[in-house]
């Protein structure tokens, strides 16, 4: 295989490593996953399913009970082992440097972190053409540009099948965007990798470098001729701002994924930025709610007083302007409750 000297004293030549990915629906998938492996299992396998950011996972002790490999958080900077699952710890990025599991607090993917992009997309930079990509049940489209990084370096993508996927839009997405290997039910992939596993001698060719190869670590790009920091994401500018810092979004494309990314470094597809938005408009409206109800509360206490200090005329305006500020607090209330409607009709069609 391929590969600087480093890399390959830093692995045993022909180890592969196996990163799956889940969202909705995915406790379940990865349960199934990790029971079909078997206690012999060569390979390590990281395991990234979006948690809650706050409180500890317990994840690994679900996985544990179901599988004959050891399940474990990693600490930072552990060591990857053959035949050990590796499940994402919340509110970090696991990610692959060389021999090791780091855990990173680089920007949210997709609203998610940890996230299954940025995981895949590091393996696949370390192991190359070994670099085995699972995408389970899950709703929108994260682990579609993970699934293409490995891809674009040689490496195997897996695809649930999505008849079984109790949230099948990852896998479709995958599907859509990525030429899968093997599209699978969970109960046959472990058996389906030992049989395609790469060549113990490790002379799995790297695959050439593609002209619509995403980049591994997408970086800022710096204002040419100045020696001022990097201020923009590479890509052309749009009019959207990110929903989780607010600068702008750079479109970029990945074969033909659109990806947005902001300086930060947030990134999002363009599903995933779109339900970021409302959650973000979501959020403001109930802002203004809150804040047309706070002003019509204090109006009316103007109007008290106003009563109070025998100035009718002054009460009534008061009374006037707090009655439309209920008014058009009532509206907002109407329109986001009728969004959250269509969007249930939505999710049912």
């Amino acid at each position: 295989m391929s590969g600087t000297p480093e890399l390959a004293e830093a692995r045993p030549r022909g180890q592969a490593v196996v990163v799956a990915g889940a969202s909705a629906g995915g406790v379940e998938a990865l349960v199934a996953l990790v029971r079909s492996l078997p206690a012999d299992f060569p390979y390590p396998v990281i395991v990234v399913l979006h948690v809650a950011p706050t409180g500890t996972s317990v994840l690994p002790a679900i996985l544990a009970r179901a599988c004959r490999l050891a399940v474990a958080s990693p600490a930072d900077g552990e060591q990857l082992r053959p035949g050990h699952v590796y499940v994402a710890p919340p509110d970090v990025h696991l990610v692959v440097e060389e021999k090791h599991l780091r855990l990173s607090q680089a920007p949210r993917e997709n609203g998610h972190r940890p996230a299954i992009d940025p995981t895949m997309r590091s393996a696949a930079a370390v192991y190359d053409g070994d670099t085995i990509g699972i995408v389970l049940s899950g709703s929108r489209d994260d682990g579609t540009a993970g699934l293409m990084a490995i891809k674009a370096k040689g490496g195997t993508a897996i695809v649930q099948d999505p008849e079984e996927a109790l949230y099948p839009a990852m896998p479709l997405s995958a599907m859509a965007h990525v030429e899968a290997d093997a599209v699978l039910r969970i109960a046959g992939m472990a058996a389906w990798i030992l049989e395609h596993r790469p060549a113990p001698d490790g002379t799995n060719a790297e695959a050439p470098m593609s002209a619509n190869e995403p980049d591994d670590d997408p970086r800022l790009t710096a204002v040419p001729g100045t020696g001022d920091l990097p201020r923009s994401a590479a890509g052309d500018g749009t009019r959207y701002t990110c929903p989780d810092c607010g600068g702008v979004l750079f479109e970029r494309h990945e074969g033909n994924l659109a990806r947005f990314q902001c300086s930060v470094g947030h990134v999002f597809s363009i599903e995933s930025l779109s339900s970021a938005q409302g959650d973000a408009l979501e959020g403001a409206l109930w802002a203004a709610v809150r804040s047309l109800e706070d002003r019509a509360a204090l109006l009316r206490r103007l109007s008290a007083r106003a009563h109070n200090n025998s100035q009718p005329r002054s009460a009534d305006t008061f009374e006037r302007q707090a009655g439309e500020a209920l008014d058009r607090a009532a509206t907002i209330r109407e329109a986001i409750q009728g969004t959250a409607e269509d969007q249930s009709i939505a999710a049912e069609s």
